[in-house]
């Protein structure tokens, strides 16, 4: 998981489910790279806590650049349980390293990632365990949808259509 840590993007549930799948003699690791948000004191205590912080729980809260880079090369996937989400820039950034991910089946991920990811629609951790389970799998087998063929856009592209937004917008004037 990136992104900073806060109530809408869902730690607290993907938390439940690998203490479900541990429990179960699941082997799977959960990175969390993020800053401290707001109002989430109870999940800091919780990660920092966790019996299995520093062996299958890792939190990093002052990833840098160069950092997450290494993280999204180096890990399996990326899993976003935004509740709630406006772009998803991690999303994105993870799909740049070809990194398969699970997210919440929510129109912004639909209209970013399309068929190149996995969806759940869990709302609980214990709803969550099984679609999270399956996905494990398919990572480990290799059938995980890809990523590295997602639609994505470098900056000076981006910058390409927004000149062009502005010009039509103008002429429109």
């Amino acid at each position: 998981m990136v992104g900073t840590i806060e109530p809408r993007k869902g730690h607290a549930q993907v938390l439940d489910a690998f203490e479900l799948l541990w429990k179960d003699g699941v082997k799977s690791t959960l990175i969390i790279a993020g800053k401290q948000g707001w109002h989430v004191n109870a999940l800091i205590d919780r990660l920092r806590s966790h019996p299995e912080n520093g062996k299958r729980l890792h939190w990093f809260a002052d990833t840098d650049d160069v950092e997450l880079t290494k993280l999204y090369t180096e890990l399996d996937g990326l899993v976003m349980a935004s509740e709630a989400e406006g772009f998803g820039l991690p999303l994105v950034e993870a799909a740049q390293y070809g990194m398969p991910a699970l997210l919440r089946d929510l129109p912004v991920f639909r209209e970013v990632a399309g068929n190149h990811a996995a969806y759940f629609t869990a709302k609980t951790g214990a709803e969550l365990a099984p679609q999270l389970a399956r996905w494990l799998s398919e990572l480990e087998r290799g059938a995980a949808p890809a990523s590295h063929a997602m639609k994505s856009l470098t900056w000076s592209a981006s910058a390409e259509q927004l000149k062009a937004l502005i010009a039509e917008l103008d002429r429109q004037r």
